[in-house]
């Protein structure tokens, strides 16, 4: 009988992690104009073309130059152009090291977004985009562990206390320098245990597949010079006791009929998907949520509302759609709630918006808040110090001066019990001028004035439901009850 998945049903969290494989075919998707200044990504079909090899491989005496995997595995292999070899590895790396990364979000950076800290991504790919992706979002959020099953240009290893991180980077350790990681080369015969850094990110993966709930292949078509790469996976995911409810999700421009001959040994009966493109994934259609949305639809026979990504145009504003998400996770449950809507997301231009998220919040509290008494509990304010604040009501504004005095639920003197209280009461209110006189609400609860400037906001969070004691009330009753 399979295992379930380490779902919690109290908090609606689950503990089982989504194990993403990227491939060149990621990092080719992710940039299809090349990078920031439109160097083009290469794949192991054109690195020939783009890296300027063609006449270097030809004065060496090769003739056919179009299949990089099988001219380098026979000049590592003879032993007979150790010239030839070392000049293709110091092109490669000194190319891939130069690659830079565009000002607007790229698939990498909604890729980390999309995923949490038990999560993992594994990587074959030697170019630096996943990695700056990271670095860029992981002030925002807890992002999921990067592996690099065959090197990577920005990550390094100090030798002496043998912990990898991002080479600009010191030993947070030692404090040293870290060294270059090895890049592993397409050579049929690999060793991946030669290495230690490389067999211990392989080490990781393994035993991630062995505990994963959902397994996304993204790009990676699986060569005839990575069979032995194949065949760990195999062993990770074909060892996994929740293997017979798992999903994977391929994401290749191949047909299915050929995708399905190549990853026949990770599928169990008809638990996978196939897609030409990473936004129809369970991955983008619910982001950092895609192992509850799954173990809740299928175990629980309570789906989720979809909750898909929108295509936004800055990272700004890319960040300020996951924050409800953030919000969530912080306080230890999940909701299944959607996020805005990409209709509430119109940009007007591909030009990174300074501050399109903090605008919106804005408008949204003058527009809609103004005068409105909202029950505690019901919209929380966000500002940019950490603090967070239940919204009473708006009181003024004045875009004169950039200030606003909001009315906020003074909870300080309630204990636990007090709160359920409080919301029960508020089960019964019917009428929002219910809400003018706090006392009859509960004798603890009182309010207090916040004087703020606009820059002060960070973000509001509108919950809807599932917050009441009572689970029969839905969230429409009570939107049409207030």
């Amino acid at each position: 009988m399979p295992q379930l998945p380490a779902l919690d049903l109290h908090t609606r969290i689950n503990h089982s992690p989504h194990v993403v494989i990227l491939g060149a075919g990621a990092s080719r998707a992710s940039f299809p104009k090349g990078d920031a200044n439109g160097k083009r990504l290469p794949v192991m079909a054109d690195l020939v073309d783009c890296l300027g090899l063609k006449s270097l491989i030809e004065a060496d005496g090769f003739t056919d130059t179009l299949d990089f995997e099988a001219i380098y595995d026979q000049i590592a292999t003879s032993g007979n152009h150790s010239s030839l070899k070392a000049e293709i590895e110091l092109r490669v790396k000194t190319y891939f090291e130069s690659l830079e990364m565009p000002a607007t979000p790229t698939l990498y950076d909604f890729l980390v977004l999309s995923l949490r800290e038990n999560d993992v991504i594994a990587t074959f790919n030697w170019d630096p985009f996943l990695v700056k992706a990271y670095v860029r979002n992981r002030a925002i959020a807890k992002l999921p562990r990067l592996l690099f099953l065959h090197g990577n240009v920005m990550i390094g290893v100090c030798p002496t206390d043998r912990i990898s991180g991002i080479r600009s980077e010191p030993c947070p350790t030692c404090g040293g320098p870290l060294q270059p990681t090895q890049l592993l080369y397409p050579v049929r015969q690999k060793n991946y245990n030669s290495d230690p850094f490389i067999a211990s990110q392989w080490t990781q993966l393994k035993d991630a597949l062995n505990a994963g709930y959902m397994l996304t292949i993204f790009g990676y078509g699986a060569p005839a010079t990575d069979v032995e790469a194949v065949e760990l996976m195999r062993q990770g995911w074909g060892d996994n006791p929740t293997f017979e409810l798992a999903e994977v999700g391929i994401v290749d421009i191949r047909s299915e009929d050929d995708l399905r001959k190549t990853w026949e040994p990770f599928l169990c009966r008809t638990h996978y998907g196939v897609s030409v493109d990473i936004w129809s994934t369970w991955l983008f259609g619910a982001p950092r949520r895609s192992c509850e949305s799954l173990a809740m639809a299928t175990l629980q026979n309570d789906p989720w509302h979809s909750n898909p990504y929108p295509k936004l145009r800055s990272l700004s504003t890319l960040h300020a759609w996951i924050a409800p998400l953030l919000s969530e996770e912080r306080r230890g449950r999940f909701t299944g709630n959607p996020c805005l809507q990409p209709e509430d997301f119109r940009e007007e231009s591909a030009e990174p918006a300074k501050r399109i998220g903090t605008d919106f919040v804005l408008g949204w509290l003058k527009l809609l808040c103004k005068g409105q008494l909202t029950p505690p509990f019901c919209v929380e304010l966000a500002l940019r110090d950490g603090a967070h604040y239940n919204l009473h009501s708006v009181l003024t504004c004045d875009d004169d001066t950039s200030t606003m005095v909001v009315r906020i639920w003074d909870l300080r003197a309630l204990n636990a019990e007090d709160v359920l209280t409080l919301k029960q009461t508020l089960n019964g209110i019917h009428d929002r001028q219910s809400l003018s006189d706090e006392r009859l609400l509960h004798s603890k609860l009182d309010w207090a004035n916040v004087h703020l400037h606009y820059d002060d906001i960070s973000y509001a969070i509108e919950w809807h439901d599932r917050i009441w004691p009572d689970h029969k009330v839905t969230s429409e009753e009570i939107a049409d009850s207030l």
